[in-house]
């Protein structure tokens, strides 16, 4: 008799080889999912250090004078969806040549409060806003409070909405720029939205950061770290500093143990750690 070549699997076999696949897909997919976090984490410490050396080179053309949070100008539409608003990113663009460097790989949430009336998201480049937006919603957010003046006056470019506006202020003025906050990774997360009053519930970038002295809510809310937002590690925030270098830091460090409001602000008021 002919012998018979088998040439198919049994189920025991097939379960087996299943069982293998499951155990190798268990093991790989936490390492895929690492290596891609990285290689976001990595993009997006390029993008800081890209905003940095922007920032430097900012500095060079305004006499060493920091940029103000934004300025307004009702007649100025080069960016018509900005309405006249020229956050601190959109006075960096000339600079950086790219809007992508404003937004971290992992800042993918969106929010009902940044699209617009027909549903766009705010990364849709027809959301009517699309620059506003980019300008006031960036992965990245600004020490705003010391590196900025708030003058109790409107702003006299154009036709101003509100009766105050923000300056620059002059390097000069801060003791130690290497230890002095510039930007770090933010969100707009627990405050509320200054145009419809709700509260923004999902992880959007903002262009501002505040001071340990205006850190206020439960831990776990984003209020409670000045709007300061790690997106890949818990404490470490990706900090880029007055003088352009960038470097990371635990957020909770950034708060100097102090009853002396100059002490205890002492990464974002000029005076570099003192600890």
């Amino acid at each position: 008799m002919e012998s018979r070549t088998r040439n198919a699997f049994t189920l025991i076999e097939l379960l087996v080889v299943i069982a293998i696949i499951a155990i190798l897909a268990a093991i790989l997919f936490p390492v895929f999912s690492q290596a891609k976090d990285a290689a976001k984490r990595t993009a997006s410490i390029s993008n800081v250090r890209q905003i940095g050396t922007a920032w430097v080179m900012y500095l060079a053309d305004n006499d060493e004078v920091t940029a103000p949070l934004y300025y307004y100008d009702a007649n100025n539409l080069r960016l018509p969806t900005t309405y006249g608003f020229y956050y601190w990113p959109l006075l960096l663009l000339p600079y950086t040549k790219s809007e992508k460097i404003f937004l971290c790989p992992k800042d993918t949430a969106d929010d009902v409060a940044v699209q617009d009336s027909q549903g766009r998201s705010r990364f849709d480049p027809k959301n009517e806003f699309y620059h506003y937006v980019l300008g006031a919603n960036p992965s990245y957010g600004y020490n705003y409070r010391y590196l900025n003046t708030t003058n109790p006056y409107p702003d006299p470019n154009g036709t101003n909405p509100t009766p105050f506006h923000f300056v620059g202020k002059g390097l000069s003025g801060f003791d130690d720029v290497a230890g002095t906050v510039a930007f770090a990774e933010a969100t707009m997360k627990d405050r509320f939205h200054p145009t419809s009053g709700t509260v923004i519930k999902n992880p959007i970038g903002y262009a501002r950061i505040e001071p340990p002295s205006r850190w206020t809510g439960p831990e776990t809310s984003a209020t409670a770290w000045g709007q300061i937002y790690p997106r890949f590690d818990k404490e470490l925030t990706i900090v880029s500093w007055l003088d352009g270098h960038v470097k990371t830091i635990s957020k909770r460090k950034l708060r100097v143990p102090s009853t002396d409001v100059s002490v205890l602000d002492s990464y974002f008021n000029g005076r570099g750690p003192q600890q």
